[in-house]
């Protein structure tokens, strides 16, 4: 079931620590904590977009909510409107460095329908460089918590943040399918104006990797990651507005979600290539949006390769989900067979 997610940012609201790459006014564009009759008027706002309204969601993102001493003022908003039929549930992101079984027992109070873990990478070094407020064990730890008291959880990954690399990401999608997560985010590192990593990218200490790159590890964490049958919300960085021009370097993208699951399919055309040996592919058109892209993406990245793509009527109908599977079973063979 779609939920419609009404969100309500904190930025960073219950943060013990400033990460490198953060910084939550730039993102949000707020400069204040939201008061109630705010998150009142945004549910209000909200809710007149919707043409489903039955299916509602509170969220609150931005900052680490079981580390704010507002915790409780927030989730009581919210279960004033799930009382009402308002919504359907809370949801809300947190840090694993500020959770523990009280906070989560706290959360048996209310109608918490998934808590999303700032994970950002399972290495240790990738987190002590980027100054998360926790390490390994505190991912684990967090994790095993909510699964002892069935709350669903997601975890949140970043890529190319400092002392990061493809082994090192792919090793964290790994870890979200073992986790028993029901969802996912993957943000790329973009480098956001007054956050502590952009200092450094002034003075030619750090940069970040581009779109291209990105997409080359993004593919395979995806289809690591929903091949187990796990959703991933959310590619890349959500900005609305003036809040793009807050984007220093990285390769921040409005359609990222998508580019990745094109550069997925730009794969599938390879592996139909190397398997029936044929530099020009007729496509029925009922592959046409998968198989063009964003900006043709797909097709004009083939065509660079020599693959020629066209589409037809009753053109070449191709087996997605077999070459999806067996593209990630041949990628998992190669990371198993590195450990």
């Amino acid at each position: 079931m779609n939920m419609n997610i009404i969100p309500v940012f904190l930025p960073h609201e219950g943060c013990k620590s400033h990460c490198t790459f953060c910084n939550e006014y730039s993102v949000t564009g707020l400069k204040r904590l939201p008061s109630r009759e705010d998150i009142l008027s945004t549910v209000q706002r909200y809710l007149s977009y919707f043409a489903d309204k039955n299916n509602v969601e509170l969220a609150f993102y931005g900052g680490t909510f079981t580390g704010s001493k507002r915790q409780k003022i927030y989730l009581d908003i919210g279960l004033e409107l799930f009382e009402r039929k308002v919504i359907k549930g809370i949801r809300f992101s947190t840090s694993p460095g500020q959770f523990n079984r009280e906070k989560a027992l706290l959360l048996l109070n209310y109608p918490i329908s998934l808590v999303e873990l700032g994970v950002q990478s399972f290495d240790p070094l990738v987190l002590k460089m980027s100054n998360r407020d926790h390490g390994v064990e505190e991912i684990y730890s967090a994790m095993r918590i909510l699964k002892d008291l069935s709350i669903p959880f997601g975890l949140h990954l970043m890529t190319g943040l400092p002392g990061d690399n493809h082994d090192k990401d792919l090793f964290s999608s790994l870890e979200v399918v073992r986790s028993g997560a029901i969802s996912a985010r993957i943000h790329p590192l973009v480098i956001l104006k007054a956050s502590p990593l952009a200092q450094d990218f002034d003075m030619g200490l750090f940069s970040p990797p581009n779109l291209e790159e990105s997409l080359e590890i993004l593919w395979k964490m995806y289809l690591i990651i929903t091949g187990a049958g796990i959703i991933v919300n959310r590619i890349g960085v959500c900005l609305y507005g003036n809040e793009v021009k807050n984007v220093v370097a990285g390769p921040y993208h409005p359609a990222l979600g998508e580019l990745v699951r094109n550069r997925l399919m730009l794969e599938v055309l390879r592996e139909h290539h190397r398997l029936s040996g044929s530099d020009h592919i007729v496509l029925d058109n009922s592959h046409k949006g998968d198989f063009t892209g964003h900006g043709r993406y797909v097709v004009d990245k083939a065509l660079n390769e020599g693959i020629i793509v066209q589409f037809r009527k009753n053109g070449l109908r191709l087996d997605v989900e077999s070459y999806l599977s067996s593209i990630r079973e041949r990628l998992l063979g190669v990371m198993y067979a590195k450990t």
